[in-house]
């Protein structure tokens, strides 16, 4: 009876055959594998975690930081922070444990969540090229579209219209399933509406994105022409206020590089969604290439940090005062253990 019990148990949890397999899989990896897995996704959380908040501290801390392209990089590190702080310590514990140790609760939560981080990072993605669009391509339209008020408000339909996509499936009755290939909780993507759904969340803003950005390097390279053609510096000083400020080329160019590094990593996780739904089945695949796939969905929101880090000279100069007063402090704890009066740098 305790067999059968056991069998109905891992039935309920694994609504495909194959899974079962991964679940064994998972279960009977040796402790080199459990130790390295767990200390790569350990640590793509920390860096996720605590760049994303120091990137929501530095935006709240320094008001001159607070400027529109700005809200939309703190809707991408809010996501980002709950992806990490939530979402991806409970497949770290999966991967500890061998499996998954969370209720049905928490695994549809968590499965909910995923859902609508992914698509808010992807809708915040093309509400950013639309605003690169407007400042370079139309910029005597931008500042009457894009104000505060109207920013946010932006950002919170991207938020809300991704909160919409997960909804009909719950209200189908179905359910979010522990995937012990994919390490995470996931909806049963054998069902057509689930994948059509998701891609259109997923393939609506990537046209958006690859036409205002098209448009917005072909303005840019009209700039630099304009500029490289100047004959004197007056006519170079015209050609100069016709077209965007250096900082906001800078600023571009810095959120066009967390536009490519999501692609770079969503891609190969499209893939795979794609071949499992071709066959029929919620994983089909080697263990190694689902363990890439949770690697790169953490990596997505591990970067952006960095490129803010090392393309915006704001964002420089913010983490540069963070790092000094910390290195600060630890020098006057060192300074006053020695007895000494000198005062750190």
């Amino acid at each position: 009876m305790t067999c059968c019990g056991f069998r109905i148990v891992i039935l309920r949890m694994f609504p495909d055959d194959e899974l079962q397999l991964y679940a064994k899989e998972l279960a009977n990896r040796s402790l080199g594998t459990v130790v390295l897995e767990s200390l790569v996704c350990g640590f793509l959380i920390l860096v996720a975690f605590f760049g994303n908040m120091i990137v929501l501290w530095i935006i709240y801390r320094y008001r001159n930081l607070r400027t529109i392209p700005n809200l939309f990089v703190f809707s991408l590190a809010l996501s980002d922070v709950i992806m990490s702080g939530f979402c991806a310590p409970m497949c770290l514990a999966a991967l500890i444990k061998g499996e998954n140790i969370f209720g049905d609760v928490l695994c549809t939560i968590q499965g909910f969540l995923i859902s609508i981080l992914a698509r808010v990072s992807l809708q915040t993605m093309a509400l950013v090229a639309v605003n690169r669009f407007f400042l370079i391509v139309k910029p005597s339209l931008y500042r009457k579209i894009y104000k505060p008020c109207y920013t946010k408000a932006m950002i919170m339909g991207a938020w809300i219209l991704s909160g919409t996509e997960p909804l009909p499936y719950l209200t189908m009755g179905k359910q979010y399933y522990f995937n012990p290939a994919k390490v995470f909780c996931f909806p049963d993507t054998r069902l057509p509406y689930v994948l059509i759904v998701g891609y259109i969340y997923v393939g609506l803003p990537m046209p958006v994105l690859a036409w205002c950005y098209f448009k917005v390097f072909h303005s840019l390279r009209q700039h630099t022409r304009r500029l490289h053609q100047s004959q004197s510096s007056s006519f170079q000083s015209n050609a100069q206020k016709r077209g965007p400020s250096v900082e906001e080329i800078n600023v571009t160019w810095t959120l066009f590089l967390t536009v490519c590094a999501l692609i770079f990593c969503w891609i190969p996780i499209s893939v795979v969604d794609l071949v499992d739904f071709a066959r029929g089945t919620l994983a089909s695949l080697p263990r190694p290439v689902y363990m890439m796939y949770l690697f790169l969905g953490q990596l997505s929101t591990a970067v952006n940090p960095m490129i803010y880090g090392v393309m915006n000279k704001s964002f420089r100069g913010a983490y540069r005062k963070i790092l000094c007063r910390r290195s600060n402090v630890i020098e006057a704890v060192k300074v006053t253990g020695a007895g000494s009066t000198q005062a750190p740098c």
